[in-house]
């Protein structure tokens, strides 16, 4: 069962730097008034009729009051990234990670590409603090560690919740999670192309407070991150001995990451071939420790993360204790439209067709879920005496937090690391629809996934080894080794 992908941006915008890109200089065509506020209620019905709980977080009244607000601004003719903007901010009101509208990497593609400047830092954005986390310009004063507190004379927080309004998350946590590695890309898409920020910040070393004008960037111009940060972003997914015995496993996301078409994006044959030979690797190497890394991971299909479970499940499992699925016409399209691009009968989408048969739009029925099966001998790591870790952070996302539940639950491993952003029971299975004028793709959650301990609480995996971690692959590593260390130290 497919859990949705819950690709960063980031991941995004590595890729598409290094693609040709559309002359956005071209006066952008505009949609009339009529066209936009068409297409506005076809977007609220849309997400009221498919959307497991569109009010679970924010209720029928605000939201009616939120849409008729909005339909009342829509005055003149938009652009099609106006309107995707407004309707953005429209669907991020329902509090759900997975009840959105994705950011326009297209437009942003196009402007990058043709040396479009954005505001080179990331940030670490918490509950008590906003630290400029990577620094990739060239001002001396500001170094990585600062804490950041005003944007052109606006409180750092009143000016981060500016831009975090076009972000669907279910809480803040994942919300800060989100944005902080993204703001430069969140600046341009609030702001458009801006000269320069005004930025005051608190150095980290010496405490005094400064104030700075940071110039934009293009990407050209600005600094790369460490090599090693670089290194380690630059591989999908790894295996290697660390430490003299830990196998370690960095098994990427889960889908076909070397995908050249929508159709092979789960073909999951050279991604199970390579995780047999990451554990056949560790058995000959006679590791005690196996640590897979799932840290900084989008997440995908639970395909792909099966195989890699069944090396050292013990018992049958299931990624869910229960899969509610709400009925309607728009996600038996969306099942539709993917059963047309597949070859085989032996589907969770010929499955979805024959479940939504059986039933009428607006019921809410639990999807019967098949337990997967453990390894036979030959292909397992049970009776080696290994022991297994998970490592997660807050930037596990879908899928990687299922893996992590999973471990945790049925007692398969350790999970060590920090508590994830992204909830093990919650809304997800996202399906879509399109627009008829603006052709935006929208996406709503139809399916409330349960955690396999039965958990109806939301929220995300809490390690069984709580650490504090710093989004350094490296030094996160070394760090996480620590700890399965020193927590196997005999008393």
């Amino acid at each position: 069962m497919i859990r949705l992908i819950f690709i960063g941006l980031l991941y995004c915008i590595l890729s598409i730097l290094h693609t040709a890109a559309a002359d956005t200089k071209k006066p952008q065509e505009k949609l009339s008034v009529a066209q936009v506020k068409a297409d506005f209620e076809q977007l609220y019905l849309g997400l009221q009729a498919g959307s497991y709980d569109l009010y679970v977080n924010h209720p029928k009244r605000a939201y009616d009051q939120d849409y008729q607000r909005m339909l009342d601004s829509i005055q003149e003719p938009m652009t099609s990234l106006e309107v995707q903007k407004l309707f953005m901010r429209f669907t991020a009101l329902a509090d759900i990670a997975h009840t959105r509208i994705d950011f326009p990497v297209d437009d942003y593609r196009g402007f990058m590409t043709n040396d479009g400047k954005t505001l080179p830092l990331t940030l670490t954005i918490t509950d008590t603090s906003v630290v400029i986390d990577d620094y990739l310009g060239q001002h001396e004063n500001i170094q990585s560690g600062d804490h950041l507190i005003a944007v052109d004379g606006t409180n750092v927080r009143q000016w981060l919740a500016q831009l975090g309004a076009y972000i669907a998350a279910d809480d803040q946590f994942i919300l800060n999670s989100l944005l902080g590695g993204q703001v430069g890309a969140y600046t341009w898409l609030h702001d458009g192309e801006r000269d320069s920020y005004l930025l005051r910040a608190r150095s980290a070393q010496s405490g005094e407070v400064y104030e700075v004008r940071q110039p934009t960037l293009a990407y050209s111009q600005q600094q790369p991150v460490s090599n090693a940060e670089a290194d380690a972003a630059s591989l999908p997914r790894d295996y290697d001995i660390i430490d003299s015995a830990i196998g370690y496993l960095k098994p990427g996301p889960f889908y076909n990451v070397f995908a050249e078409s929508d159709k092979e994006i789960w073909d999951t044959e050279e991604y199970v071939r390579f995780i047999d030979e990451a554990y056949q690797h560790f058995l000959a190497e006679g590791v005690d420790t196996i640590l897979i890394d799932v840290r900084n991971n989008p997440g995908g299909t639970n395909s792909f993360s099966d195989p890699m479970i069944a090396w050292f499940a013990d018992r049958p499992f299931k990624f869910a204790s229960d899969f509610r699925v709400k009925v309607s016409e728009l996600a038996k399209r969306a099942n539709q439209a993917r059963l047309e691009n597949e070859n085989t009968d032996n589907t969770i989408s010929h499955k979805l067709a024959k479940f939504y048969a059986a039933h009428e739009p607006g019921e809410i029925i639990s999807f019967p879920l098949e337990e997967a099966q453990p390894n036979p001998s030959n292909r397992s790591i049970l009776g080696h005496d290994i022991d297994v870790y998970i490592a997660i952070d807050r930037s596990s996302y879908s899928n990687a937090v299922s893996v992590a539940a999973i471990a945790q639950d049925y007692g398969f491993a350790t999970v060590i690391g920090e508590t994830t952003a992204d909830f093990a029971t919650t809304y997800a299975s996202m399906e879509s629809f399109r627009l008829d004028h603006s052709g935006i793709s929208v996406g709503f959650p139809k399916a409330h996934i349960i955690r396999p301990n039965g958990d109806l609480k939301a929220g995300g995996v809490v390690p069984d080894i709580e650490l504090e971690l710093n989004q350094d692959h490296d030094g996160d590593l070394a760090k996480i080794v620590a700890a399965i260390k020193a927590y196997n130290q005999p008393f």
